[in-house]
């Protein structure tokens, strides 16, 4: 999509950051103030299972990929390229950066929310197992 990665000066090219309004924090923003943003993990591509039974999952965990601890014993498996992993790696960043305490981490869909200033949003957006960040959007509540 035209404008959604964003350059930074000598830093190179950042990749995983998505959104013009965050491209624009990035270039512009004072010192010190903060945006909203959700750090997505790097996840393997995953295809619906084929079942024989005509039975719906009635839980959303039998998708996810096994533990870290699963993964690592398995030698076929590149495990860099797994969630867990790729969740470890953005957790050690983020505490790192010493934004462990105010991060929302939600398992299921393999992200991070947290409040960050652009210096700290361009380290985390070179992070290996950062897939992409992209701006936490608010929306307005609307009274009926």
């Amino acid at each position: 999509m035209k404008g959604t990665t964003a350059s930074v000066g000598s830093k190179g090219l950042l990749a995983a950051v998505r959104g013009a309004e965050l491209t624009a924090f990035l270039h512009d923003s004072p010192h010190g103030q903060t945006r909203s943003i959700i750090i997505e993990s790097a996840r393997p591509a995953m295809g619906a299972p084929l079942r024989s039974v005509k039975r719906p999952v009635s839980s959303a965990r039998r998708m996810l990929p096994p533990p870290a601890a699963v993964l690592l014993k398995q030698r076929a498996r590149k495990v860099s390229d797994t969630a867990p992993v790729a969740m470890g790696n953005i957790e050690q960043a983020l505490k790192r950066l010493g934004l462990d305490g105010l991060a929302r981490r939600n398992d299921l869909n393999g992200s991070f929310v947290v409040e960050a200033t652009a210096e700290q949003i361009r380290e985390l957006a070179a992070t290996p197992g950062v897939q992409a960040i992209r701006p936490n959007r608010r929306h307005r509540n609307i009274a009926s």
